[in-house]
Formats: structure tokens, C-alpha cells, sequence
């Protein structure tokens, strides 16, 4: 229970309602910003490239898409220059995605940008109600991380 009248269920309701709302005003940010190529999961993708290298087979298990769709996404990214494939080698017939200094920049500069629109929304909240989401958020990461581990026994996907 949660404030003696809210369940788990109720924030995970709220927090499931929430998500999509989340994603459109990120990715406005990105809009705002004259980032009209670049998406949310682009940038999310580009930064998990950038602290493990992996191939596409790997990160279309991340999320739990097909491996089609992981290859399209792949693809965008290369014909961008914001991703390269190089040789695996671990396994010859595999090939790891690295990300370029553009992807890099990219990436970087619209994490920037989401950062600070969000800020910006997150600026009418009190110090009291900073300190409550502060909390909760350490909380929800560690669970979550906690729930991927157990099910992928790998390292969960961070965005």
C-alpha cells in the first residue's frame, strides 16, 4: 500500500498511462530542437551502442522485437552514419554495432535536449514533491533492473 489507500497496482496503472504522454513530450523535445530525423528510441539505442557494443541479433532481443525489425532500425542508423558494423571478433559470421563521432553527437545533443525540456516541465514541482519523485524513481530503477536481471540474466537495456 501506498499513502494507506494506494496499491501497487494503482502506480502501476498510473505509471502505464503516463509512458505514452512521457514519450510524445520527448519527443517533441527532440522536434524543438530541429531534430526532425531523430527519434526517442534512436537516441536510446545509440546510447546503449555506445557504452556496449552488440550485435543486431543481441539488440533485437533487448526490446523484443523481430530480428527484421532490429535490422531495418540497423540500417536507418548505418545509411544515417550514425552506426557502423565491424567485424565480431568472437564470431566471424557476426558483426558488432559501434557508433560514429556523428552518431555520438547525435545522440548526445538530443539527450541534451530531452534533458532540459524536461527540466523545464519538471519546474512547477515543489521541493517536497522533487524529494517524493526522487525517491520513488531510486526505487523503480532498482526494481526494474532487479525484474530484466532475473528474466534476461544479462544486463537490462537502459535508455
Amino acid at each position: 500500500m501506498v499513502d494507506g489507500s494506494r496499491t501497487t497496482h494503482d502506480l502501476a496503472e498510473e505509471i502505464l498511462e503516463l509512458m505514452p504522454s512521457l514519450g510524445r513530450l520527448l519527443a517533441l523535445c527532440i522536434l524543438e530542437a530541429g531534430e526532425e530525423e531523430t527519434t526517442v528510441m534512436q537516441v536510446s539505442v545509440l546510447l546503449h551502442i555506445l557504452k556496449h557494443p552488440i550485435t543486431t541479433s543481441e539488440l533485437a532481443k533487448k526490446p523484443r522485437v523481430s530480428l527484421q525489425a532490429a535490422s531495418v532500425f540497423v540500417r536507418g542508423l548505418v545509411e544515417r552514419g550514425w552506426v557502423v558494423r565491424s567485424p565480431d571478433p568472437n564470431d566471424r559470421r557476426q558483426f558488432l554495432l559501434q557508433i560514429t563521432p556523428e552518431g555520438l553527437e547525435r545522440a548526445q545533443m538530443a539527450q541534451r535536449q530531452m534533458t532540459d525540456c524536461l527540466a523545464q516541465s519538471l519546474h512547477d514541482l515543489t521541493p517536497e514533491e522533487i524529494a517524493a519523485t526522487a525517491i520513488f524513481l531510486g526505487g523503480l530503477r532498482r526494481v526494474v533492473q532487479a525484474q530484466m536481471t532475473l528474466e534476461t540474466d544479462e544486463e537490462p537495456y537502459s535508455t
